[in-house]
C-alpha cells in the first residue's frame, strides 16, 4: 500500500488504485505520470493523490533506482595534476639537493677545507621543498573555506583546479535552471468573478497536482468553501461540485471534448461552470533569478549545453538564452546524460555537469566536475564534486572565475619559492651562510608563503565580493 505524497520503494506492478507517479526525483521529468491497472511503477517516484496497492515485481536490489546508483561509472584516479607535479619536482629536488651539496663540499675541499662542513650542512638545510608542497593545499583550502561560507561546498581540494581548467557546461533542466515546484501563472486569458475565483481555489486546495497547486497559489481569493464532492481524474482534470454549481478544472480536451494545437509551449489548464468555459489558465516554469545573467557571463568563455528528462515545452523560452538548438537536448534518459558527457569528453571537452537529482548521477560523475544545486544543503545529492545552494546560483561565475584566480595564486607562490631557493642555496654553496642561520631561514620560507597564499586569496575574495564571514 503506498499512500499519497510516499515514495514507491521497489519496481512494482499497479494492482489498484488511480497512480499518478511523479518521477522529477528520477527522470526530471516535473510533470506527474499517470498510470493504469498491470503497468509497471518504478521504484523512487513518488504517488500523488489516492491511495495505490502495488505487487513488488523487484527485489529492491534488483530496482531501477538501484541500477541508477550503481552505474558502471569510469573511475580515472588522475588527482590533482598540478599536485602531481609537485611530488615529482619534490622527488627529484631531494636528490638535487644532495648532489650539490656534495659537489660544493668537494669544491670547497680544495679552496678552503674549513668551510666544507658549513658549506655542506648550510645547503641541506636552507634548502626547502616544503613551501612548493605547502602552496596548494593553503591555496585551496582557503578557497574551499571563503566558498563554503558563501553557499557553495566543495568536496576535495582537486575540485578547484578542475574548475579552473574547465571550458564547457552542461545544465540539466527541471530543478536546476528552473526552481522546484515554482510556476508564473497568468490570468488574462480567464474571465472570473470574485465567487467564481472563490470555487476554483477550493476546488485546485484539494489537487496534489503541481500545476493545481500552482493556480491555488496564484489566486488571492479565500478559498475555505466546502465542497459537495470532488473527484480528481488523472491526466485529465479535476471535477466538482457545490450547490447546484458544477466546476470542472483540467486540460481543453476534458473541458470541452476536444483538443486543438495552440502552437504555444506553455501548459494551459481550462476552467468551466456547469460547462460554460470560462477559459484558462496559462502556466510556466519559473526560472532561477539571475539566469539570463549568470548565461550571458558564460557564453563567452564557455560551451553551453542543456540535458532534460523533460520534454521540450521550454525550448522557445530556453532559445534566447542558450541560443544553439543544438546544444539542447530533450527526453533524455539518466543514460542519455551519461553518455553525451561522456562524448563530449572525448571530444577533448573539459566539462562542468550542473543537475540535482539521481537522475543525474551518471553524468554528474561521469564530468570533470559535478556540481548539484540545492535548495536544501542537506538534501540528496549523489556522486557530486559540490552542492551549491539555490539561492547563490547567481554567483556561479563568480565561483568559476575566482578558481582562475586561485590558480594564479599558486603559480605566483611557486615563483616565490623558487627564487627562495636559488638565494637560500646559492649564499649556503658560497659558504655565507651558517647552519643556524640556514635552520631559521628554512621555517620562515614555509610560514611566509602560508601567510602569502592566504592573506592573497583572501584580500582577493574581498575585492571578488565574497563574503569572509559565515552567512
Amino acid at each position: 500500500l503506498v499512500r499519497n505524497q510516499e515514495l514507491i520503494p521497489a519496481d512494482a506492478i499497479l494492482i489498484k488504485g488511480d497512480a499518478n507517479i511523479d518521477y522529477s526525483f528520477v527522470s526530471g521529468e516535473s510533470t506527474p505520470v499517470p498510470k493504469m491497472r498491470k503497468d509497471l511503477v518504478f521504484a523512487g517516484g513518488r504517488q500523488l493523490g489516492s491511495s495505490i496497492e502495488l505487487i513488488v515485481e523487484k527485489e529492491v536490489s534488483q530496482s531501477y533506482l538501484t541500477e541508477l546508483w550503481n552505474q558502471d561509472l569510469h573511475s580515472y584516479g588522475e588527482g590533482s595534476r598540478t599536485s602531481s607535479v609537485i611530488n615529482v619536482v619534490s622527488q627529484y629536488f631531494t636528490i638535487s639537493i644532495v648532489s650539490l651539496a656534495i659537489l660544493t663540499a668537494i669544491v670547497w675541499a680544495f679552496v678552503d677545507p674549513s668551510v666544507v662542513l658549513n658549506a655542506f650542512s648550510s645547503i641541506l638545510i636552507v634548502a626547502c621543498p616544503c613551501a612548493l608542497a605547502l602552496t596548494i593545499p593553503f591555496t585551496f583550502g582557503n578557497t574551499m573555506r571563503i566558498f563554503g561560507r558563501n553557499g557553495f561546498y566543495v568536496k576535495k581540494t582537486d575540485v578547484i583546479e578542475e574548475l579552473s581548467k574547465t571550458d564547457t557546461i552542461v545544465f540539466d533542466k527541471t530543478g536546476t535552471i528552473t526552481q522546484n515546484n515554482a510556476f508564473s501563472v497568468e490570468s488574462k486569458n480567464i474571465q472570473l468573478d470574485q465567487d467564481e475565483l472563490h470555487l476554483v481555489k477550493a476546488v485546485v486546495r484539494h489537487s496534489t497536482h503541481p500545476m493545481s497547486t500552482a493556480i491555488y497559489r496564484s489566486i488571492e481569493a479565500s478559498g475555505g468553501i466546502e465542497l459537495d464532492s470532488f473527484v480528481e481524474i488523472p491526466s485529465l482534470g479535476i471535477e466538482a461540485r457545490k450547490d447546484d454549481t458544477l466546476i470542472k478544472v483540467g486540460s481543453e480536451k476534458f473541458i470541452t471534448g476536444s483538443s486543438i494545437p495552440t502552437g504555444s509551449y506553455a501548459t494551459r489548464v481550462y476552467v468551466s461552470f456547469n460547462d460554460d468555459k470560462k477559459g484558462y489558465f496559462l502556466i510556466n516554469n519559473k526560472y532561477r533569478p539571475g539566469l539570463k545573467a549568470v548565461i550571458n557571463d558564460l557564453e563567452d568563455h564557455f560551451e553551453l549545453f542543456v540535458l532534460s528528462g523533460d520534454n521540450d515545452s521550454e525550448l522557445n523560452n530556453l532559445l534566447p538564452l542558450f541560443k544553439n538548438a543544438d546544444h539542447m537536448r530533450f527526453r533524455q534518459s539518466p543514460g542519455d546524460k551519461l553518455e553525451y558527457i561522456r562524448k563530449l569528453r572525448e571530444e577533448g571537452k573539459k566539462v562542468i555537469m550542473i543537475g540535482d537529482g539521481l537522475n543525474d548521477a551518471g553524468a554528474l560523475q561521469e564530468s570533470e566536475v559535478g556540481i548539484t544545486i540545492a535548495d536544501d544543503i542537506y538534501h540528496f545529492s549523489p556522486a557530486c564534486d559540490g552542492i551549491l545552494e539555490s539561492k547563490q546560483f547567481s554567483s556561479l561565475s563568480r565561483f568559476i572565475r575566482f578558481t582562475k584566480i586561485s590558480m594564479k595564486v599558486v603559480y605566483v607562490s611557486f615563483i616565490i619559492s623558487f627564487i627562495y631557493n636559488v638565494l637560500g642555496i646559492s649564499f649556503a654553496a658560497m659558504g655565507y651562510l651558517t647552519p643556524i642561520v640556514s635552520a631559521i631561514l628554512m621555517p620562515l620560507s614555509s610560514v611566509s608563503v602560508v601567510v602569502f597564499v592566504t592573506i592573497t586569496t583572501t584580500l582577493l575574495a574581498k575585492r571578488a565580493g565574497f563574503k569572509l564571514t559565515s552567512i
